[in-house]
């Protein structure tokens, strides 16, 4: 009973932080861009098959966005109880299923989203209730949203690698996409001018 309690407690919670958000609450300053992604450990709450599809190694308790196998990263922060970011899962599931079903592309472009305040068990309830099919993986205490300067959800940043191996942030994204067609159309620019892809 007082589980349920607490659930339905932080229910309330998000839903007045989150979809009341730009009435009641003064949002801090995002990163300027460009900026170098900052390094932060999350704990290892990803299944086999994202492990994979991400390349990071199976054993690691800890890993950061760093350790991703891609030269471009789609990162989203979003929050299971926000109803906004339930809008972007279609989008970002038709992109994921294009840009995995690519052979030049595949290796290049990774896709995740980051949950904000959210542990594993409202993550992988999430995921089952809307069928998402990328990687979320959880920031139960705000330490990623705080580094990257708080902004509101959702939230997406496009990250590509330097020359260097560094993480750079190069362009953000706020609120809901209009559609999955204009988030490939931006990806397949990114992609020319950046990568050398042209052909999807």
């Amino acid at each position: 009973m007082k589980t349920k309690k607490l659930i339905f407690l932080k229910l309330i919670f998000y839903l007045s932080l989150f979809c009341f958000y730009p009435y009641g609450f003064a949002e801090n300053t995002p990163v300027h861009i460009p900026a170098l992604l900052p390094d932060i450990a999350f704990e290892n709450s990803l299944s086999k098959e994202e492990l994979q599809y991400l390349g990071i190694q199976r054993d690691s308790r800890f890993f950061s966005i760093n350790d991703i196998n891609g030269i471009f990263i789609l990162v989203e922060l979003t929050n299971t109880y926000c109803v906004s970011c339930q809008k972007n899962i279609k989008i970002f599931n038709k992109v994921y299923k294009k840009t995995l079903n690519n052979k030049e592309l595949r290796e290049k472009i990774k896709i995740i989203s980051i949950a904000i305040g959210n542990n594993k068990q409202e993550v992988d309830c999430f995921k089952n209730e809307h069928n998402i099919l990328y990687p979320i993986i959880t920031d139960p205490e705000f330490t990623a949203h705080k580094a990257l300067g708080e902004p509101r959800v959702p939230y997406t940043m496009y990250v590509r690698r330097d020359a260097e191996g560094k993480l750079l942030i190069f362009k953000t994204h706020k609120s809901v996409f209009d559609s999955s067609d204009i988030l490939m159309n931006e990806i397949r620019l990114i992609c020319s001018e950046y990568f050398n892809c042209y052909s999807f």
